[in-house]
């Protein structure tokens, strides 16, 4: 017996699961309806339900808002378990009945198997249609250069013909074209010579300049257009942070000062050798900061002998120096001074060690000016310097936009003694940044990390 499909009535699932709106509309009524809601389905074109609830019972608004996630949760469940494909996610509205402010509304993606698949039936036809599109655009251009290379075979080649028969014409030989009568001339170009002094001191490894050596600075006075700043790192270089801060500075060719200690280069001999090889400075920062730094400390193993572990794992010897907490009143700086090292403090202090990424980057952003140092850490601090790793990229980008250039402190320092030597018009006085070994006494440390000088 045949049986005809004419009088065949799809159910309610059966239509809710097409996406039709009345079926969906009578099928969650009848299970939030006893709930005291009632909910109307809309349509909408991008398979985003429109899903307007009402609470009928008198309710207060803050019993309506605390039902709110509960309630969602319902409905996405609901319509997930239909597994439609026309349903995509649903966009949902509440109001108290006979209010027309809306309490409050949120958009959900159902991802149910259907929409799943779909979705990557979807992303495997637009993936065959740009490699279709690429294969078109290939065939394309290789056309398009054949015709161009065979236009310029016959053109060449009639050139020739041409050129051929007025040899054969007048007799004798032809001489290549532009070539004659000019004398034989070499030119010769020093790149070196045309380089301005700003861009040799930012490719070069430079010294610092004698008059700065044994002086104490914490920033340089450079002109208006230049636009440098100097990035420091201390007490490195570390396992865990150092290999991450040059892997960020080599992706944005950003250039930087290192302070190592030398209880650190001897256990990390492979990252200190490192820093040297990608073009970066290396400062002095005492053999560990458990010596202290006090007269008690003792200053030959603190200078002396991190500068001969430095020179023998790097092959770089270190001009800089730098005291723990930028303390000066000690035996310590006396014999770096004392040895001709540039006693170097900063300008701008990230405070890394004890701040979250964006106190850090508005520590440094807020106080950024030409010719500052600024300190940071590579060394494992009480936030194990991730303050620092997340903030690193985004401040070097952000003074990148805002026209700065990163340069070492030897480059620092070398322009400024550059720029005053070329331009004869400022007068001749000490630079701003240095201190003479006199006016140490008269520094007043007043916070870790500020130095100013008392009047």
């Amino acid at each position: 017996m045949a049986y005809s499909n004419s009088l065949y009535q799809p159910s309610l699932l059966e239509l809710a699961q097409e996406g039709n709106c009345r079926a969906l509309t009578y099928w969650m009524n009848s299970f939030l309806g006893p709930e005291g809601v009632e909910v109307q389905v809309q349509p909408a074109p991008d398979q985003f339900l429109k899903v307007v609830v009402y609470f009928r019972r008198p309710q207060r608004r803050e019993a309506c808002l605390q039902l709110r996630d509960r309630l969602v949760r319902t409905i996405c469940y609901r319509l997930w378990t239909l597994n439609s494909r026309s349903i995509r996610g649903v966009r949902i509205v509440a109001y108290l009945l006979g209010d027309a402010k809306v309490l409050w509304h949120t958009t959900v993606r159902i991802n149910s198997p259907a929409t799943l698949k779909l979705r990557q039936a979807e992303t495997l036809s637009l993936r065959q249609m740009q490699a279709a599109h690429q294969f078109r655009f290939r065939v394309l251009r290789s056309l398009f250069m054949s015709g161009i290379t065979l236009a310029g075979f016959f053109a060449g080649y009639w050139l020739f013909y041409l050129q051929v028969g007025r040899l054969l014409a007048k007799g004798k030989p032809a001489e290549a074209p532009g070539l004659a009568n000019q004398p034989e001339t070499l030119v010769e170009t020093d790149a070196a010579s045309t380089a301005s002094p700003s861009q040799r001191s930012e490719k070069d490894p430079v010294s610092v300049p004698k008059a700065l050596q044994g002086q104490v600075v914490s920033q340089v006075e450079v002109p208006n257009t230049e636009k440098v700043i100097a990035l420091t790192f201390d007490d490195g270089p570390n396992s865990a942070v150092t290999a991450q801060v040059l892997e960020v500075l080599k992706q944005y060719n950003a250039k930087a000062t290192f302070f190592m200690s030398g209880l650190n280069v001897q256990q990390n001999p492979d990252l200190a050798k490192q820093v040297a090889a990608e073009g970066h400075a290396i400062g002095n920062r005492g053999w560990s900061r458990g010596l202290g730094t006090g007269d008690a400390a003792d200053p030959k193993r603190e200078v002396d002998e991190t500068s001969k572990l430095i020179q023998e794992t790097t092959g770089v010897k270190p001009e800089l120096f730098r005291p723990a907490d930028g303390q000066l009143d000690n035996a310590v700086v006396s014999h770096a001074k004392d040895e001709q090292y540039t006693v170097t403090l900063w300008s701008v202090d990230a405070q890394d060690k004890l701040v979250a990424a964006p106190i850090l980057l508005d520590n440094v952003l807020r106080n950024a000016q030409p010719g500052r140092i600024v300190l940071l850490h590579d060394s494992l601090g009480l936030n194990n310097q991730t303050a620092t790793l997340q903030a690193l990229p985004q401040l070097i980008t952000a003074l990148q936009q805002q026209g700065y250039r990163f340069v070492t402190v030897p480059q620092l320092l070398a322009l400024q003694q550059s720029t005053r030597q070329k331009d004869t018009r400022l007068p001749l006085r000490k630079p701003a940044i240095a201190i003479a070994p006199e006016e140490v006494s008269a520094l007043n440390p007043t916070q870790e990390g500020q130095v100013h000088l008392t009047p």
